[in-house]
């Protein structure tokens, strides 16, 4: 009796992990599926990237310090707007957010091929996009943060044009304006 009481404790023990597991794996499948419609990405091409950068780990810590589920970089998450720390990027939410933002970008730019869009993820995706003309396209879909950056750096660049068309002012030619 007492060996049966004690391996039928043992089994939960054993399954109770497997059970954990699948239930965080529903909770990623479900976030990822939100986020992947959110941006307008195919789920499949999600959980692609997710396999190949993490299997799934959101506590993956890769080299040259790309963080969680997709493996982002803080720089890169940075320019789409995220100002947390770096270990941030770690949960699972966040790291989706910023990281399927990213992969629809990529995206955008390998015309909807989902075999370019995990190279361009892979390696980056700036020269492609200023090669086909889809730089202005491609940071115009991102979030409202890296749209308000993007609209502060258009608004410097501006100012900086305008005083550039903006003869400087002859002070000489105007000396007696300020002579008492």
């Amino acid at each position: 009796m007492i060996r049966a009481i004690v391996f039928s404790v043992g089994a939960a023990a054993l399954l109770q992990p497997a059970i954990a597991q699948e239930s965080s794996r529903a909770k990623l499948d479900a976030m990822i599926a939100a986020h992947a419609q959110a941006n307008g990405v195919p789920v499949a091409l999600v959980h692609r990237v997710v396999i190949r950068e993490s299997r799934y780990r959101p506590g993956v810590i890769g080299k040259g310090g790309a963080m969680g589920l997709m493996q982002i970089k803080t720089a890169t998450a940075r320019g789409l707007g995220y100002s947390g720390t770096a270990r941030g990027l770690l949960d699972p939410e966040t790291n989706l957010t910023y990281a399927v933002r990213y992969l629809a970008g990529a995206y955008r730019v390998a015309g909807g091929n989902p075999d370019r869009a995990v190279m361009h993820y892979a390696r980056g995706y700036y020269y492609a996009a200023k090669r086909k003309g889809m730089l202005d396209d491609v940071s115009a879909r991102t979030s409202g943060a890296s749209r308000r950056g993007a609209g502060r750096r258009a608004e410097a660049a501006a100012a900086v044009r305008t005083r550039a068309a903006t003869p400087p002012y002859d002070f000489l030619s105007r000396r007696d304006e300020f002579q008492n």
